[in-house]
């Protein structure tokens, strides 16, 4: 039986079987430890390793893969990806979206159907979609052929303290890592959880709960299965699908904007309890949303958090002292922005950990300052990759080439 009819949140592309990479570092060059071995670490070591820094990615998992749904690429994802080397590898598995569609979720309505804008040379998509999957691999590839980049899995990191020049990372099963400078991502912060108690992080009924699943396309309505991404809109509420790569799945997800229960934390749940969350839906809607069998759902802050800054020789990637992210970008816009922004970082402050590290804190705590602005706003400035964004896009008059 194929595994994503069963568990949605595995892929169906089957994973290489990566080995991990224990070549000697050099001792000449800058040691950045990564905690995480996700899309934000393989970013991160890619960006750091191609500027000579000897990199070692400590990865909890015992295998380098990814799993999860599948995820939306927007003109300024590729952009990142093409700075990292990697753009044309993860556009030649994604699939491109020619227009957006937006429903009125109540009634059915179509609202509007846009299509999407074009940036660069017509082999370039401005909007896709892929499996999580698409994006690791080419990430993974391009560190295993890099000397400068080590991977090693078992390696979970719980703790971690600074001694002098240098940090030292503190592994669950009692070893120690001693590097140059640490970067926690989102996926592996040492006694930091998502948790809606946390200061700045939103509090209850200022949260967002999100359910998601992967749909397969024999279930879907002929109408839904074009390579279009559609979002139908609620008084509280938003539900968003747009077909994967190669047409088989759907991925669909569903937003409750003010969400007041508990707290949760990828957690599966019944087809009825997400259907319960979305009263007044249209039946359409509701149809689309009926076909998802397998869900997880997970609780999001819906306000900016505070600044989340760890100066000195630690420093943070992913969305953590970033604006809430819609879920529709699965936090991969801002792993991939935060690695980026590293390396350039480091470009322009020239040696010197401290003065990296401070130069890469300012750039982040600039981005918090204009996190809490409004969509309009946002949009002016390209960011156009959620799908609340996109439906300001395509209601206004000024949409047409502006992403």
């Amino acid at each position: 039986m194929d595994t994503a009819l069963t568990d949605p949140s595995r892929p169906h592309r089957v994973p290489s079987p990566w080995t991990v990479r224990t070549s000697t570092p050099d001792p000449s060059r800058p040691r950045v430890l990564v905690a995480g071995g996700g899309i934000g670490g393989l970013a991160t070591a890619l960006a750091l390793g191609r500027r000579g820094h000897d990199v070692l990615v400590l990865e909890q998992r015992s295998a380098l893969t990814e799993s999860g749904a599948g995820v939306r690429l927007a003109p300024r994802d590729f952009r990142l990806l093409h700075a990292l080397g990697v753009g044309n590898a993860v556009r030649e598995r994604s699939l491109t979206l020619d227009a957006f569609h937006v429903r009125d979720g109540s009634t059915g309505e179509l609202l509007t159907a846009a299509k999407l804008p074009t940036r660069g040379r017509p082999s370039s998509p401005a909007h896709a979609t892929a499996h999580r999957l698409d994006v690791y691999e080419p990430l993974l590839e391009a560190c295993w052929e890099l000397d400068s980049v080590r991977l090693h899995t078992d390696s979970r990191v719980i703790g971690h303290t600074r001694q002098g020049g240098t940090v030292r990372a503190l592994l669950a099963d009692g070893r120690t890592v001693t590097g140059d400078a640490l970067i926690l991502t989102d996926g592996a912060r040492p006694g930091v959880h998502h948790d809606d108690a946390q200061p700045g992080r939103g509090v209850p009924g200022e949260r967002l709960a999100v359910y998601r699943t992967i749909v397969p396309m024999d279930a879907v309505a002929d109408r839904w299965q074009q390579s279009a991404a559609v979002c139908w809109v609620g008084g509280d509420w938003h539900l968003s699908h747009y077909p994967l790569p190669d047409y088989r799945y759907l991925n669909l997800t569903a937003t409750r904007h003010h969400h007041t229960g508990d707290g949760l934390h990828g957690t599966r749940v019944d087809p009825d309890e997400v259907l319960g969350a979305f009263p007044g839906i249209a039946a359409a809607a509701r149809d689309v949303l009926t076909t998802g069998r397998h869900w997880r759902a997970l609780t999001l802050p819906a306000r900016p958090p505070a600044a989340d800054r760890a100066p000195g020789r630690i420093a943070r990637v992913g969305d953590s002292g970033q604006e809430a992210q819609r879920p529709e970008t699965s936090c991969l816009h801002q792993a991939l922005e935060d690695a980026v922004a590293l390396g350039d970082s480091w470009d322009a402050s020239g040696t010197g950990v401290h003065a990296w590290l401070a130069a890469y804190d300012a750039r982040r705590a600039e981005r918090v300052r204009h996190s809490g602005t409004e969509h309009t706003s946002r949009h002016r400035q390209g960011h156009c990759a959620d799908d609340l964004t996109l439906v300001d896009h395509v209601l206004s008059k000024d949409f047409a080439g502006s992403c």
